[in-house]
């Protein structure tokens, strides 16, 4: 399944591209529905690019088919994040922890910058779920996650960059 998203976030690219390439942000990500907290297993800066590698435990619920076939405590991943800095283009990858041919989900995204004080998040991906017959399904959920889990992220990164210029 192809994924072409668009997301506003009310501060500049510079601003936005601050906070995803902040480790430290990644702590209030648990607010985000079902994903547990990402842990950041490594990060490093420098010479215009960033990467960072975060791990993520999938924490909602499973549709009764897919549970028979997956085991929700097993359903990890790790997501490797490469950063241009000065282009703002970002390289997406999420790697399968247990579940190795389960899924496979690639992308990038460009923070553009809109003027007065906002940006887009401009995403594009390639998901595709190796389930026989459910694997359509569990592509259409986790593309309508993958979106809400986006307009939440952002709002997170403002939240993020707000108490971060007041000191709080």
């Amino acid at each position: 399944m192809r994924l072409v998203l668009d997301q506003d976030i009310a501060l500049s690219a510079e601003d936005a591209q601050a906070v995803l390439t902040d480790p430290a942000f990644y702590h209030d990500l648990g607010e985000l529905p079902g994903i547990s907290p990402p842990a950041v297993l490594s990060f490093s800066k420098g010479h215009g690019h960033a990467r960072l590698v975060l791990g993520y435990r999938f924490s909602g619920q499973l549709p009764g088919a897919v549970r028979h076939l997956v085991d929700p405590e097993r359903l990890t991943w790790s997501q490797e994040t490469d950063v241009d800095l000065s282009s703002r283009h970002t390289e997406v990858k999420m790697v399968p922890g247990s579940y190795k041919g389960l899924f496979s989900f690639t992308g990038w995204y460009d923070l553009r910058d809109q003027g007065q004080g906002l940006c887009t998040q401009h995403l594009e991906a390639d998901l595709r779920v190796h389930l026989p017959l459910l694997g359509p399904v569990a592509e259409r959920a986790i593309a309508a996650g993958v979106r809400q889990n986006l307009a939440a992220t952002a709002r997170l990164v403002e939240r993020y960059a707000a108490s971060s210029a007041t000191g709080t």
